[in-house]
């Protein structure tokens, strides 16, 4: 009996360390391929003389493109199970880069950027439910805070090589190293190990998931939080190489070690901070991000308005690790509202809701308010939304508590 226990305990360590490794070295180049355009965006708008609003778009664009595709998908991997999802996806959204590099006018990268989002859209809800279902529930936020610093290195990398390598060989070439990576990683998803419970899920609705009060707040804190992220990631080579006149080499290499130390470090944080809360209150994963956002939107705000250049810098690098809390246990919070059987579909219906109000227009409306005026005047707008975000994931914090006590009672 012993020893059957340890064999099921080798073989239940053995399909949690694939999916883990290969989905968080996956979503590196998930993030690489998305954010290595936004460093390079004045590059690229010198190319095809375009408006700062025409420069938001192509971060507009990917982000609509991939908020519609993360609805569609999570019924589909709950359903089907997320193998051959997750495949297609990669090697659709890496094709999509390779084609944005051979663009031949603006219209034709746009198109491209949005085709990079219908794979990322694709990829997400089942790589967020698959290593949810995977995780013991007392580590779920540490698994998913490993996780996330693959985004966290991968958006900060693309940042750091848009920036650094978009000047010497050009943005083409640039984007072309990015994108040929994720074939390989496409093949080795097909052979990924899934463990059974995820392997096929039956029809599901998302009506049981929006008719929740705690998801539909967690929703709108989401919505917030990506509004904020994504004006603040889009526009951050803009304002440190443009409005604070950082040498654009020196902008890339902070980026990157900030990204390193503090972006992959806040998800980390994240997670298991929100496991020790989560032991201690039932809504942990909730409260975690709630206080890690109103701190971070307050230090974002004294960032803005310090002129001096290493003051500045320093806040951003405090702002960047509280905002980067958030990545360690978001997918817990959703994955907690749910059955088993609706995983997926919850985490496709958040994403899409996050990204479509939130992700998707920051871009384009943070830089036409900085047309009527300047960067730093239009980021304001993103920092009261953090605030007002970690006000409302507090609130779900609240509510889950509350829920656990009926249920006791």
């Amino acid at each position: 009996m012993m020893a059957d226990a340890r064999v099921q305990a080798v073989r239940a360590c053995a399909w949690q360390l694939a999916p883990l490794s290969l989905l968080t070295l996956v979503n590196f180049f998930n993030y690489l391929d998305r954010q290595i355009v936004y460093g390079m965006l004045s590059l690229i708008g010198d190319d095809f003389a375009l408006t700062k609003v025409q420069m938001g778009w192509l971060g507009t664009a990917n982000l609509l493109v991939f908020a519609a595709l993360s609805l569609l998908s999570g019924p589909l991997a709950d359903r089907f199970g997320p193998r051959l999802v997750l495949s297609a996806a990669i090697a659709l959204w890496s094709l999509a880069t390779l084609a944005s590099a051979a663009a031949p006018s603006y219209e034709i990268l746009l198109i491209c950027r949005a085709l990079v989002g219908v794979g990322e859209g694709v990829y997400g809800p089942g790589a967020n439910a698959l290593l949810c279902a995977a995780a013991p529930p007392e580590r779920r936020g540490r698994a998913l805070g490993i996780y996330n610093v693959g985004m966290a290195l991968g958006g900060t990398v693309g940042l750091a090589l848009g920036a650094a390598l978009g000047p010497v060989m050009g943005w083409r070439s640039a984007l072309l190293i990015a994108g040929l990576p994720g074939f390989l990683l496409a093949a080795a998803a097909v052979v990924m190990v899934f463990p059974s419970s995820v392997a096929a899920a039956d029809r599901v609705s998302t009506r049981a998931v929006l008719a929740q009060p705690a998801f539909l707040i967690a929703l709108g804190g989401g919505t917030l939080a990506t509004f904020g992220m994504s004006g603040l990631i889009t526009w951050s080579e803009y304002l440190l190489g443009v409005e604070r006149s950082v040498p654009r080499v020196n902008a890339g290499l902070f980026m990157l070690a900030v990204g390193i130390a503090c972006g992959a470090g806040g998800a980390l944080l994240g997670g298991w901070a929100g496991d020790v809360a989560k032991r201690r209150h039932v809504g942990g994963h909730s409260l975690t991000i709630g206080i890690s956002f109103v701190a971070g939107g307050l230090v974002a705000f004294l960032a803005l308005h310090t002129h001096g250049i290493g003051p500045f810098l320093a806040l951003v690098a405090l702002t960047i690790l509280l905002l980067s809390v958030y990545n360690g246990p978001a997918a817990a919070v959703v994955h907690e509202m749910v059955p088993p059987r609706l995983a997926a579909t919850a985490q496709g219906t958040f994403l899409f809701g996050i990204h479509l109000l939130g992700n998707a227009p920051a871009p384009a409306i943070v830089g036409w308010i900085a047309e009527g005026s300047t960067l730093t005047t239009a980021l304001h707008v993103p920092i009261a939304a953090f605030v007002v975000s970690g006000l409302l994931f507090v609130a779900v914090a609240r509510l889950q508590a509350r829920a656990a006590g009926a249920a006791q009672a």
